[in-house]
């Protein structure tokens, strides 16, 4: 009991303590403590300044050296690259010639835009990826809607050869070597109600191959709604075929003469449905439209220079981009 006391006693002595303070194994810990506390403090500060180095000054450079880079080639593939070489408006084939090579192109340069690293925290550079990414999959887009519009077209084409025979637009989508030689077939115009519902009839049998193929697929930009619009039609059209039809031979007869056929809108109050005897000519029409404008040239440019409020607004920001890695990084 006596011992424990003393030790109590030693520990509560100001003097003891000063003595165990002060000795040469005491201050030696206390300065390598402190030495150590100024290396990690000069590791962190320089870790912390290569940080800065790599993310606000390397990385950057080397982003905008990769984009500035990538521009060059696209100028260079801009300024060497054929431009189709049309022979008359339909040349497709020169079309498809000239969509391949860009194809190949804006795959490979889509690659790399992908393979760029823009700086994590650099909000302009980040953007500028964006709209890289954008415009390359705008151009690739654009090559797949021009060879489906030449599709399309070449279909409109072929339905409005059963349409509309005689029309002068035919002529035009022919070679020049075979144009003089294309006669437009006359189109007879029917005198009785039977004759005139089997030759639409026919028209829309003859028609269902090309208009399968125009319209089984996802709405394509014709300009405007004018895909929705000739779909429409050709399905009211058919829809007619099966109910206004029947209808009519039953009510007039098939030899009943056209020309004393009320109109449409007029039929429509005795037969429902009769209203939509008016599309057959507003399908031809705007079908015709179609053909007018689906020139190769017209398909060519349409779709692989489009235009949009979107599309200028991010051609201003990337250019506004380009131009401040230019002044900063292309030196």
């Amino acid at each position: 009991m006596r011992l424990s006391l003393i030790e109590i006693d030693m520990g509560a002595d100001p003097r003891f303590m000063e003595n165990t303070v002060n000795t040469p194994m005491t201050i030696s810990y206390i300065k390598s403590r402190k030495k150590l506390f100024v290396v990690l403090i000069v590791v962190i500060l320089g870790l912390g300044g290569v940080g800065y180095w790599y993310v606000g000054i390397y990385w950057p450079a080397q982003y905008a050296k990769a984009v500035l880079t990538l521009e060059t080639e696209l100028q260079s593939y801009g300024a060497q690259s054929a431009q189709p070489q049309f022979r008359w408006r339909y040349d497709y084939d020169a079309t498809m010639d000239t969509l391949t090579q860009h194809e190949l192109f804006f795959t490979q340069f889509n690659k790399k835009i992908e393979d760029l690293s823009p700086p994590l925290f650099n909000q302009d550079m980040q953007n500028l990826q964006e709209n890289l990414l954008f415009f390359g999959k705008t151009f690739l887009g654009g090559v797949d809607n021009a060879r489906k519009r030449i599709d399309f077209t070449k279909n409109a084409i072929g339905l409005l050869r059963i349409y509309s025979p005689d029309s002068p637009t035919l002529s035009e989508t022919q070679p020049p070597e075979t144009r003089s030689a294309y006669l437009p077939e006359p189109r007879p115009q029917p005198y009785d109600l039977g004759t005139a519902i089997d030759d639409l009839k026919e028209q829309l049998t003859r028609g269902k191959l090309y208009a399968d193929k125009m319209f089984n697929q996802e709405p394509l930009d014709l300009g405007g709604d004018t895909f929705t619009e000739l779909k429409s039609l050709w399905e009211e059209m058919n829809r007619t075929a099966d109910t206004v039809f029947p209808v009519a031979e039953q009510k007039f007869g098939r030899s009943y003469p056209l020309s004393s056929l009320p109109p449409p809108q007029e039929l429509e109050k005795t037969i429902p449905g009769a209203a939509s005897l008016d599309k057959f000519d507003k399908f031809e029409t705007k079908l015709e439209g179609v053909v007018i404008r689906g020139g190769a040239e017209e398909i060519f440019r349409y779709s692989i220079y489009p235009q949009s409020p979107e599309l200028e607004s991010r051609s201003q920001s990337m250019s506004e981009s380009l131009r401040k890695l230019k002044e900063q990084y292309g030196k």
